[in-house]
């Protein structure tokens, strides 16, 4: 089941909503064909769990930040997918959608806005982000509400669920990789500096370069990420002299100064703020409040 087709499935039906329509589609059945079924048990097959929510930039520019944090999910989630536009305008090759999964769940981080574009010919005023999980069997939606009937299920299992899931996969596991990342170009900055007083920056920067071409997992997502290690070894207080020394070392269109951290953060915070506002809205019992995420099928 999507969301209301009226919105170009942008927006997700409630619980309450997905039962209501479930009881005019029997209805129909029997009224059409004699059919008679006991909606009491019916259950959910498999189930799209997702939250959408507004970009700053263009979606295309997230894509290091993604695939980072699609590197960081655990290695239960098999090979990792991707959907590539070709720009010939551009000369560049614009991700649409990641993927990642194993036989019971599937991670989908995609444009939706460029879905909409695409199949609806809608034309959203702003680019827009859908991360998705889906469920992909009966058994996995009982292990994860403890009951894959329908009539058991609310908006606020489905949106706990997708919350923690978040928190645990995407931001718990970044924080991580920022800690001992961190420490990884600290210890390759001390290294190039001791091997090479007066051209470290540049040696530093090549490595981090060379690193993410070789790999394709970013290393450095952006020079103010230094910023904490630079201080941490510099004994005579030159770190801003050093800092704006390497931000003169990366030419104007650099990806060091494309503050992809920041990007990282804005996903975790859009997450956490979509979050908060359907828990807010719950607590004033708003009646016929969409909530942030939740489709299904």
């Amino acid at each position: 089941m999507t969301g209301d087709h009226i919105q170009g499935n942008l927006q997700n039906l409630t619980v309450e909503q997905y039962k209501d329509y479930t009881v005019e589609v029997f209805e129909y059945l029997y009224e059409e064909y004699g059919i008679v079924a006991d909606l009491d048990n019916i259950r959910f097959s498999s189930m799209e769990i997702n939250c959408t929510f507004p970009l700053v930039h263009e979606f295309y520019k997230y894509h290091r930040v993604l695939r980072l944090m699609m590197f960081n999910l655990p290695q239960s989630f098999q090979k990792m997918g991707q959907v590539q536009q070709v720009n010939k305008k551009q000369i560049r090759l614009e991700t649409e959608t990641f993927y990642r999964a194993n036989s019971s769940t599937g991670i989908k981080i995609y444009d939706k806005g460029k879905q909409l574009k695409d199949t609806q010919k809608a034309v959203p005023s702003e680019p827009i982000m859908r991360m998705e999980f889906t469920l992909k069997t009966s058994q996995k939606i009982k292990e994860a509400f403890g009951s894959n009937l329908v009539r058991d299920l609310s908006d606020d299992k489905i949106n706990e669920f997708f919350y923690r899931q978040f928190r645990k996969l995407f931001e718990n596991r970044y924080r991580k990789w920022q800690l001992q990342n961190g420490e990884r170009l600290r210890k390759m900055m001390l290294r190039h500096k001791k091997e090479h007083k007066r051209k470290w920056q540049d040696n530093f920067l090549t490595e981090c370069s060379s690193l993410e071409q070789q790999t394709q997992v970013p290393v450095l997502l952006g020079l103010e990420e230094l910023l904490p290690h630079i201080k941490a070894f510099d004994q005579y207080g030159h770190c801003t002299r050093i800092y704006k020394s390497l931000v003169r070392r990366c030419e104007s269109d650099s990806v060091y100064l494309q503050k992809d951290g920041e990007k990282a953060e804005e996903i975790i915070q859009q997450i956490h703020a979509a979050y908060l506002e359907y828990c807010q809205r719950r607590k004033q019992n708003t009646e016929g409040f969409p909530p942030p995420s939740g489709e299904a099928a």
